[in-house]
């Protein structure tokens, strides 16, 4: 018995194909004296890769895959066999075929974060082909603009840049998040803090990155709760799914969770059960935007938000406004819609988002208007692509 590939031609025709992908690790180094991060640990720099696709139309698309320099680049010669040649419309049922195929494998890997990164490049692609911006690929404008949050609070090694000394960049925004989950004392005096400094109208969430167990979170949630907090990111580890099911129930705040979390099958263990309030998918690992577009339509069927992470480079930003400027509102009407999902927008200094467009999107009263350009609508700088290229 012979088996016939469904994804060969049997006919021809027009459609674009990817010609050619090359990769473009990129990396900015703050230096052990200006490191900063998070309850687990700090980090002196931050690093992802640039994926970019050619068409044999001449096309170019671009996307983020998630973490260091060199972290995905192993994967390239694995799947380029598959890739190269492609139809760009062909693109889901390649993510698919490679990810059952290789399931020994599992999908918490470099592999998925380089699929995430040609996931993105393909939408910009076949955006750019037709002239439609991405979100008209994943189901069309929702909003023409997008909240964002001002993201930092960070831990850090000089106590001279420590919370207080972030809290004043928060003032341009009218939601913030800051990190704790080194104790619950610590975790009242930070809160305190912010909330002293930036006054009652500014919400204010928290974010413990996994650090936690169980009673600890309760414990901190009862402390906190008082100062009005918006959500609790990340209370206990991505694989802790039985504590966060148990947590749902006792909650004292919104339940937040995703950036560890790769493709839509992890977030559905989650938001079956109605074990967390937010998904929180980072799309430069957790599959793209045809992941993200599943995961906000979990998001739609059991009447979760929607929030994407976002702690990479300019292109990670652009994708994930795009898919939240397709999410619907539901069970809202637009014109009524209370809480809008909010992007993430650290407020570091990130010349990886800053810098490496030619037209960085930058947010004003808190808000990101929706690119009208064709596929992410935006385009990577190639002088910056070289000039944050490790050494």
């Amino acid at each position: 018995m012979t088996h016939t590939d469904p994804l060969a031609d049997t006919l021809p025709d027009t459609m674009a194909r990817i010609a050619r992908i090359a990769l473009h690790p990129v990396v900015h180094v703050m230096g052990d004296a200006n490191a900063y991060g998070m309850a687990r640990g700090l980090v002196a720099a931050r690093g992802a890769t640039i994926v970019e696709i050619e068409t044999n139309t001449g096309v170019t698309g671009f996307g983020e895959a998630w973490g260091p320099p060199g972290f995905c680049a192993a994967y390239l010669d694995f799947v380029a066999a598959d890739w190269r040649g492609a139809r760009l419309t062909d693109h889901g049922a390649l993510f698919h075929r490679i990810i059952a195929r290789n399931y020994h494998f599992g999908v918490q890997n470099g592999l998925m974060a380089l699929l995430s990164g040609l996931d993105m490049a393909v939408h910009d692609a076949l955006g750019k082909e037709h002239g439609l911006p991405a979100h008209a690929l994943i189901g069309g404008r929702a909003r023409n603009a997008v909240p964002v949050y001002g993201s930092g609070g960070y831990f850090t090694a000089d106590p001279a840049q420590g919370l207080a000394a972030q809290l004043p960049r928060f003032r341009d925004f009218t939601c913030c998040k800051i990190k704790i989950g080194r104790g619950i004392a610590d975790d009242v005096a930070r809160v305190r803090l912010a909330r002293e400094t930036l006054g009652d109208a500014m919400r204010i969430a928290v974010d413990a990155n996994g650090n936690y167990g169980v009673d600890q979170v309760l414990a901190s949630m009862r402390a906190i709760a008082p100062f009005g907090i918006e959500w609790y990111e990340e209370p206990l580890s991505p694989a802790d799914e039985e504590g966060y099911r148990a947590l749902m129930s006792r909650r004292d705040i919104p339940v937040a969770t995703g950036e560890a979390l790769y493709t839509a099958f992890a977030f559905d263990r989650l938001l079956a059960p109605r074990a967390i309030d937010i998904a929180q998918p980072d799309l430069a690992l957790c599959g793209g935007l045809s992941q993200g577009r599943l995961i906000g339509q979990l998001c739609t069927l059991r009447h979760a938000r929607l929030s994407p992470h976002c702690w990479g480079t300019g292109l990670g930003l652009a994708a994930a406004v795009q898919l939240v400027a397709a999410q619907p509102a539901y069970p809202a009407v637009a014109e009524s819609e209370a809480d809008p999902p909010w992007v993430e927008y650290d407020i570091a200094d990130n010349p990886l988002r800053d810098e490496l467009l030619i037209e960085p999107l930058l947010p004003t009263g808190g808000m990101i208007a929706v690119p009208a350009g064709p596929g992410l609508g935006v385009e990577p700088d190639r002088a910056a692509l070289e000039r944050f290229r490790p050494r």
